[in-house]
This record gives C-alpha cells, sequence and structure tokens, in this order.
C-alpha cells in the first residue's frame, strides 16, 4: 500500500566535494592499490584518495603518499597535477569540470606502477517535483522521499543518491538507470534500508548524474553479500587491477523538513 502524502519545500544548493567511504573485501596479496575519485563539477577543491592493502588478516590500509597523480581533460587535453597530503589525499583547487567532457586519471606510484580510469560528466535531469511517500508493510509505516523527473529520450542516464538525516553524515543509498525509462516521466524513491524516516526529521538528499562506469560501480557494491562463501569486490573502473573507481559527476543537493500533509490516495 503506498500513498503520496505531501510535498516537501525543497532548497536547491551548490554541490559541493564529499567523500564515499568503501568496503572491500581485501584480496589476497597486500600492496594492491585503492584509488578513490569522485569529482563533481561545483567542487571549489578536488581530493583523490590512495592507499594500499597492508594487512589482509586486520584489513589495514596505509595511504600512499608519493605517487604521481594527474587529471586530462580529453577534450582540450589539458593536464591538471593533484598535490600529495601526508593522509594519502590529492587535491587540486584549479581544475573546473564541464559537462559532457571525458576526464583521464593517471596514477604513477614510485614502485612503477601505473593506474588509469576513464569518465565522462553527463548533463544535469533537473528535478520537477520532490514529495513524501509511504508504504504499509504489515504494522509498520515506512517514510521515504521521492523525486519526480522527466528522463531525456536519449539511452545513457544513470542517477546516484545519498541523503543525510536531522544534520548527519551523507550517506550513499541507491543508483538507478533509465533502461526502461526514456523519455518518460520517472519517480525515483529514496528508500534508506537502514533507518527509518519519521515525521519531523529533516533530510538533505545529495543527486548526482553519473556515467556507466561509476553506475556499475555501485550498482555491484549494492548487489555483494557480505555473506557469501565467494565475496568479491564492485566493478571498478581503474586497469591494472586497482580497486575503488574514477568518478565526475555533476549534481544538486535537495533538503527541507519532512512535513505531513494532508494524504491523498
Amino acid at each position: 500500500m503506498k500513498k503520496i502524502l505531501g510535498v516537501i519545500a525543497v532548497a536547491l544548493f551548490a554541490l559541493s566535494g564529499c567523500e564515499d567511504k568503501i568496503e572491500l573485501e581485501l584480496p589476497e596479496n597486500t600492496g594492491q592499490l585503492v584509488i578513490t575519485a569522485d569529482l563533481m563539477v561545483s567542487d571549489q577543491q578536488h581530493e583523490i584518495n590512495i592507499q594500499k592493502v597492508i594487512s589482509i588478516k586486520d584489513s589495514l590500509l596505509a595511504p600512499i603518499t608519493d605517487a604521481e597523480v594527474t587529471v586530462k581533460n580529453m577534450q582540450n587535453n589539458r593536464t591538471y597535477t593533484f598535490l600529495a597530503g601526508a593522509d594519502g589525499i590529492y587535491t587540486n583547487k584549479t581544475l573546473r569540470l564541464q559537462e559532457k567532457a571525458t576526464y583521464q586519471l593517471q596514477v604513477k606510484t614510485a614502485d612503477g606502477r601505473e593506474i588509469q580510469g576513464t569518465s565522462t560528466v553527463p548533463g544535469y535531469v533537473d528535478v520537477d517535483s520532490i514529495g513524501l511517500s509511504q508504504r504499509i508493510i504489515f504494522t509498520d509505516t515506512i517514510y521515504y522521499p521521492t523525486l519526480v523527473f522527466t528522463d531525456p529520450p536519449e539511452k545513457g542516464n544513470y542517477y546516484k543518491y545519498k541523503m543525510s538525516v536531522n544534520g548527519g553524515k551523507l550517506r550513499f543509498i541507491d543508483v538507478f538507470n533509465d533502461k526502461y525509462n526514456n523519455g518518460l516521466e520517472v519517480q525515483h524513491d529514496i528508500i534508506d534500508r537502514d533507518r527509518d524516516l519519521k515525521i519531523g526529521d529533516r533530510v538533505r538528499i545529495l543527486r548526482q548524474c553519473i556515467d556507466v562506469g561509476a553506475y556499475n560501480y555501485w550498482s555491484s557494491f549494492q548487489m555483494i553479500n557480505p555473506g557469501s562463501a565467494s565475496p568479491s569486490n564492485p566493478i571498478s573502473n581503474l586497469s591494472n587491477n586497482a580497486l575503488g573507481y574514477f568518478s565526475v559527476s555533476v549534481g544538486k543537493y535537495y533538503e527541507s523538513e519532512v512535513v505531513l500533509a494532508k494524504s491523498r490516495p
């Protein structure tokens, strides 16, 4: 049973940088690289995190601080150098991502390893409305935000959502593709399976338009069963057997208080 309960007042905010926590099934060999590169159009400072596996038993990672890290705009061939920090986070303040442009990440480590990844910034797909819905499962009522928009007619649109509640940390929630929705009105239900919303909660949703490489990573991330007898890692778009992903994206924040309005069937 599902009802639309009311409309959440929406505010749009410039997208700022945020890092996703990645939990990986560590490989049998130590020294494997783990790279997190989630760059977004509105970032004033871009960050790339590079670590290596140093202990399988204790699931320990150590920062890599001596790599050469660059991102290249494949449209104009301009290359941007990322500066190393003591914690394995490489930063750049001059790169300004452009929608529809393709970028290539290149990492060269001191021991001679080279990692590459390629990603394209999609155009942003605007949201037409945001509301609050409910589902009644047995005796429990579950509330969740819904975003309604018109998917572009062309194929290959992918969406990623993160959400925070009452000022908490943004957490990855879900990814969607447009396999059956090209040119149609679409509703995305933003359901946090680990936490139920209550009337009066304040929610903040980060909606990113991502490319297929980032979508494949997070889609496979969702499907991995931690209890599996043969655990695996998400599908990476990085070369040379590196773990993690490289993504360039565009997005917006939507936030307000979850307010119960007059219900309608």
